[in-house]
């Protein structure tokens, strides 16, 4: 019964972390996207928010496991609970290992989530949501106002329903001048217009009399093999340390005998375990 009530102390505080951590992470990286969030449906914006949520929760778990563990363990012995445990003839080491077996169902939930959900996931979502934010605008864009989302902007003199006149778009490398312009599903269809294209530092201008652009062209809309091998190895890499994240937690709190000295080690650490990660990404 102690050891399931430590156990579940232990989970638990690792859960609210995660949801902190998380929620930092996405506050500062929802900046980047609100505006595209914000301007589509629920119904579509929903589904990525959800998946990037979750994906958080799972990759910060790892890491709020080794805090939680050092936090427990060490308020067990700044409250002597442990010399308790210790009078009894239960050694420390006994009960950090009932706590690392009643964890076990959390690692095997950690390394099947590994080969479910990747990072890329969450990159196709938001390419997608990129790629849906365009056909708004363009299916949507006022008469005379230049409309901007990124490095793409958009300017049409006047529109009945989906045909255009007097256009001007221009997107990363590519500018179009057009007198006139008409939309299929995805794509623009220019009509007597010029092309403004940059290649190796060499501005091109060539004259047209239909130019076809799909918005495809400028937001990938396909997941990467390459990158979802890497992410499930570093999220396998990520789960499988779990244990012994805790187990350095439990040693931390073993040796540290004042909590401002156990606090400061766990965020130095913490930080020094997300450069670990990102380190090994880059050489996946």
């Amino acid at each position: 019964m102690l050891w399931s009530f430590l156990t579940w102390e232990l989970i638990k505080m690792s859960i609210i972390i995660s949801v902190v951590l998380s929620l930092v992470f996405i506050l500062f990286q929802f900046f980047r996207i609100d505006s595209i969030v914000l301007s589509l449906p629920l119904q579509e914006t929903l589904p990525f928010l959800i998946l990037w949520i979750f994906y958080s929760l799972f990759y910060f778990l790892p890491t709020s496991l080794f805090v939680s563990s050092s936090f427990v363990f060490f308020e067990l012995k700044d409250t002597k609970k442990l010399s308790v445990i210790e009078s009894f003839g239960i050694s420390p080491y006994f009960t950090h290992l009932q706590i690392l077996l009643r964890c076990i169902p959390v690692f095997l939930f950690l390394v099947f989530t590994s080969f479910i959900l990747h990072e890329e996931d969450i990159s196709f979502m938001r390419n997608y949501l990129i790629y849906k934010y365009y056909l708004n605008m363009v299916y949507s864009i006022p008469e005379k106002t230049f409309s901007t989302i990124g490095d793409m902007t958009f300017y049409v003199d006047g529109r009945t329903g989906n045909y255009l006149s007097n256009v001007f778009f221009k997107k990363d490398s590519v500018l179009v001048v057009a007198k006139s312009a008409h939309i299929e599903k995805d794509t623009l269809i220019f009509v007597e217009g010029s092309l403004l294209s940059e290649e190796k530092n060499k501005f091109y201008l060539t004259s047209f009399w239909e130019y076809r652009l799909s918005l495809r062209k400028f937001v990938s809309l396909e997941r990467n093999k390459e990158k979802l091998r890497r992410d499930q190895k570093l999220n396998l890499l990520n789960s499988l340390l779990s244990p012994m994240l805790i187990t350095l937690g439990f040693l931390l709190s073993k040796k540290t005998e004042r909590a401002t000295r156990l606090y400061y080690s766990v965020g130095v650490l913490s930080v020094f375990y997300q450069f670990f990660l990102l380190t090994i990404k880059s050489l996946l």
